[in-house]
């Protein structure tokens, strides 16, 4: 037994030459040591890893999405409750691995939002915040076009006035030079 576990050591130790010899092949460019590895992953596989790594395979109740977030409460509870019918065992330790899981997101520092009372009172105030502001833009909206209408009246105005202005002074101009004019005639009552 000692010479056959003597020959297996003298087998593993040339190997382990040859592994160094393959990794010292790696590119050097200047003083940056680059190594390619042959399954390189991009972006988007390693953001599946990512999401796969996610504890437990039970994703955090977390995110400012209140709507989304009460669904997958309601999906969850429903869940609980169907496994507590077929196998009331099955669903203590779901129920415990949730905990858990929720636990050691807690203690990462992920905010999460699994009380469904407080979620629902969240969404309204969320959901009244939104409507108040679309009320006061509407009122926003209402006032620039009355804004924009007293502008345009004002000119108008004014434009008229000028109008009226310069008639009369060319009146004038013709009165000063002795012209008759109808609106004269009219308020002498000859005409």
């Amino acid at each position: 037994m000692k010479a056959k576990m003597e020959k297996k050591e003298t087998e593993e130790v040339p190997a382990e030459p040859e592994n160094k010899k393959e990794e010292s092949k790696a590119e050097i460019v200047f003083n940056r040591v680059e190594v390619h590895e042959e399954n390189e992953l991009n972006k988007i596989q390693k953001k599946k890893e990512k999401r796969k790594a996610v504890k437990g395979n039970i994703t955090p109740l977390t995110g400012k999405n209140y709507k989304q977030l009460l669904s997958r409460l309601e999906t969850r509870k429903n869940k609980l409750e169907e496994l507590k019918e077929k196998d009331e065992k099955k669903a203590q330790e779901l129920e415990t691995k949730i905990k858990w899981t929720n636990a050691l997101y807690k203690a990462e520092g992920v905010k999460i939002r699994d009380d469904e009372e407080r979620l629902k009172e969240a969404l309204k105030r969320k959901e009244k915040r939104k409507a108040q502001r679309k009320r006061q833009w509407e009122q926003r909206t209402v006032r620039v076009v009355e804004k924009m209408q007293q502008r345009q009246d004002k000119r108008q105005k004014n434009i008229q006035k000028k109008k009226k202005e310069r008639i009369e002074k060319k009146k004038a101009r013709a009165r000063k030079k002795g012209r008759v004019l109808p609106e004269d005639l009219k308020k002498a009552g000859l005409k």
